[in-house]
């Protein structure tokens, strides 16, 4: 009995040892990016996790794993070990299920967060005759299905804007569908391989800044500081204003000692000036605020929003 009794105290000691000092992590991690590598989710992840590194005292192993919408990455994300060494990145988790590329959502898994917000540009090719949104608009109406519009995969974040821009333009473009993210737009719009497109500044950057892409408007409710030579569709009179984003999320059911660690991670590297700096360097928006419960609940408010759009375009 004195030997139960002590082999009883020896495990009760042990489990409060581990659960106060629960080692995590002691090894490398690896990271899912659901899109193809030098896409903007692709950069703004690897420089994001470039913070969570020094936080978490352990490299981080980037994995791209384009296709679906990132609904392949998600899904061996799905099959992976809830013990924080495997997490993903995705635009699109918390929208998926209504669009029936997965049946689950992102409540389906742990959020970690979403360190950034990015808003997007209406961009054309230098090589097309079109300075304005205005003029644009009005060639596209003249000649329905003609203008050649570059988008990423079906059910993507630049997909659903593209499609979202057709509805509030009243116009009809040829969008063309590419089985990756946005380094496929700044690729044909910098080559004159398609007249236009909507993706994030970053994306676009190079092109812009090489003279072969041309900006007509940004997404964005009022101007961006840094931006201010870009004008706002809205101001044009185009009722358009979205934002993009990458989910960080883990399988679900983290153990809970992990789960402390990674959250911490996430608000103090999205909370680091130099993240702040990059963020506003490359037009987007810091958002150290949407971590853990709260980056779940800001999913949920933009499904809302995305939902009447994809309602609206299901089908094609």
């Amino acid at each position: 009995m004195k030997w139960m009794i002590g082999i009883a105290s020896f495990l009760l000691v042990l489990t409060g040892l581990f659960s106060e000092g629960y080692a995590f992590p002691t090894k490398s991690i690896k990271a899912i990016i659901g899109y193809e590598a030098g896409s903007s989710s692709d950069i703004a992840g690897r420089t994001f996790l470039q913070h969570a590194e020094k936080e978490l005292g352990q490299p981080i192993m980037i994995i791209n794993k384009p296709g679906a919408a990132s609904a392949l990455a998600l899904r061996e994300l799905l099959d992976s070990k809830a013990d924080g060494y495997t997490i993903a990145l995705s635009c699109s988790v918390n929208v998926l299920k209504i669009q029936g590329l997965l049946p689950q959502t992102h409540w389906d898994f742990d959020v970690l967060g979403v360190p950034s917000l990015t808003w997007s540009v209406l961009a054309v090719s230098a090589k097309t005759p079109f300075k304005s949104t205005k003029e644009l608009i009005e060639h596209a109406k003249a000649n329905p299905g003609k203008l050649r519009m570059s988008t990423t995969a079906k059910g993507a974040v630049y997909w659903i804007q593209a499609n979202y821009f057709e509805r509030v333009a009243g116009a009809k473009f040829n969008i063309i569908s590419n089985p990756g993210g946005a380094s496929y737009i700044a690729t044909q719009l910098g080559g004159a391989h398609a007249d236009v497109g909507i993706a994030s500044y970053k994306a676009l950057q190079s092109q812009i800044e090489a003279g072969n892409v041309r900006v007509l408007g940004i997404t964005t409710a009022a101007r961006i500081e840094g931006f201010a030579n870009l004008p706002t569709l809205k101001e044009q009179g185009y009722d358009m204003v979205m934002n993009s984003w990458v989910a960080h999320l883990a399988p679900k059911g983290l153990p809970a000692e992990v789960s402390k660690k990674l959250l911490s991670t996430y608000s103090k590297a999205s909370s680091t000036r130099e993240w702040k700096e990059w963020c506003t360097a490359k037009g987007s928006i810091p958002s150290p605020e949407y971590v853990g419960k709260a980056a779940a609940k800001f999913l949920d408010q933009d499904a809302e929003i995305q939902r009447p759009i994809l309602e609206s375009i299901k089908g094609k």
